[in-house]
């Protein structure tokens, strides 16, 4: 097998083709991952504001005396 330094001037194009076409699919395949992560982000993010709202509340209905409708609908 001959060695890197022996190729040819086609065979050097060849292998730097080849390389090029590797990396661009790594590119593509990181944007993608990029775009997946983002997503999970945005997702999660929204999930903390839902939940901190419902915090909120919770927090805002243990400051308060029950009323009897609240105590009914909680006990039905």
């Amino acid at each position: 097998m001959p060695g890197r330094g022996s190729l040819s001037l086609t065979g050097r194009v060849d292998v730097l083709r080849a390389s090029e076409r590797e990396l661009l699919a790594e590119v593509d395949r990181l944007k993608r991952e990029e775009r997946y992560i983002l997503l999970k982000v945005r997702q999660a993010r929204d999930q903390v504001r839902y939940y901190e709202s419902l915090l909120s509340l919770l927090r805002r209905d243990w400051g308060k005396t029950p009323g009897l409708s609240d105590l009914i609908r909680r006990l039905g």
